[in-house]
């Protein structure tokens, strides 16, 4: 997808992510794919090139399905991500730092025909007090003085299907965009990119929602940075392979924050990994599942394909309702 492209023409967040079908694994959460013009991989002055072809669009969506996921349809992978969540408000005053963010993803990967993958996601992500590192079920919002209850990232379907020929419909005109990967190789390490961003209708629109909606419009800017081995990518027996990378995203306020129409938005910032097993998942994050969303350790089903793709947003619609306006 190209990066240039004028957000007003993208579609929204669930159904860009349906129709073209690129994801971001590991944390969880789903990206749209680099530029079509990416350079062709580039490696450290006197080090032995990348022995791949990723400039090749099929070659190139399968080593990214080996690092977001797991091309052998009999495993699930998990990835994890923490960090995080900021207000940013106006052109000059500092960013403060409101709410620790801690998550998963769970994965599984289902080939089809033409090279490409169904991928059957689920995301789920509780916050924390930033002093004592706990997590919590109730928040004073220093933005508007408000004990607000949190509303956790429990996102039970998030599919997607990736094709070396990207299809996607903007305003029911089709596009086909190939699918090579931006890649940069330096010495042992191969780093990729991958990001979104756009401004869509928001699914709580100001007339009914008017405490919890962000406005008419809602912005989403996510930017996915992962590193790998590149001895692990060149290792044909890896139907999985391992990476640590970084997880960004600008938001309009969230709805359980009952900001309204305020100015400003989040910025969150995230470490993230894929996890050997489930087993590494860190204990209090799986208590804490365990007791409120266990579902969420184990992707979808197979039978989830083609249902309507959850979101923090949708989720609090099917949820909560409004609160009247103050």
């Amino acid at each position: 997808m190209n990066n240039n492209m004028d957000p007003q023409e993208i579609m929204s967040r669930r159904n860009l992510l349906r129709n073209l079908g690129v994801v971001a694994g590991g944390a969880g959460v789903l990206a749209a794919c680099g530029s079509p013009s990416a350079e062709k991989p580039q490696a450290a002055s006197g080090m032995a090139p990348l022995n791949l072809n990723l400039n090749d669009p099929t070659e190139s969506l399968l080593h990214f399905t080996r690092i977001f996921g797991d091309t052998n349809p009999d495993n699930f992978v998990t990835g994890w991500f923490e960090g995080t969540v900021y207000s940013v408000v106006g052109d000059s005053s500092k960013i403060i730092p409101l709410l620790g963010l801690e998550g998963i993803g769970t994965m599984r990967c289902q080939p089809v025909d033409g090279g490409g993958f169904r991928v059957f996601n689920r995301e789920l992500a509780f916050y924390k007090d930033l002093r004592t590192g706990q997590y919590i079920d109730e928040w004073k919002n220093p933005l508007n003085d408000k004990l607000v209850e949190t509303f956790p990232m429990h996102n039970m379907t998030v599919n997607a299907e990736t094709a070396p020929i990207l299809k996607m419909d903007i305003e029911g005109t089709e596009l086909s965009i190939p699918f090579p990967a931006r890649w940069r190789t330096i010495g042992n390490y191969v780093f990729s990119t991958f990001e979104i961003h756009a401004s869509v209708p928001s699914e709580l629109q100001p007339d009914e929602w008017p405490v919890e909606s962000p406005g008419p419009m809602t912005r989403i800017s996510e930017m996915f940075q992962r590193t790998v081995l590149a001895s692990d990518l060149q290792n044909p027996e890896l139907t999985s392979v391992p990476y640590s990378g970084t997880w960004t995203r600008l938001s309009s306020w969230y709805p359980w924050m009952l900001m309204g129409q305020a100015e400003g938005h989040m910025f969150f910032r995230a470490n993230m990994a894929k996890l050997g097993s489930p087993d590494d998942i860190p204990p209090a994050f799986m208590e804490k599942a365990m007791q409120q969303h266990a579902a969420y350790l184990e992707p979808p089903g197979l039978d989830s394909w083609g249902q309507p793709n959850d979101s923090t947003f949708n989720t609090y619609v099917r949820e909560r309702s409004p609160q009247p306006a103050e």
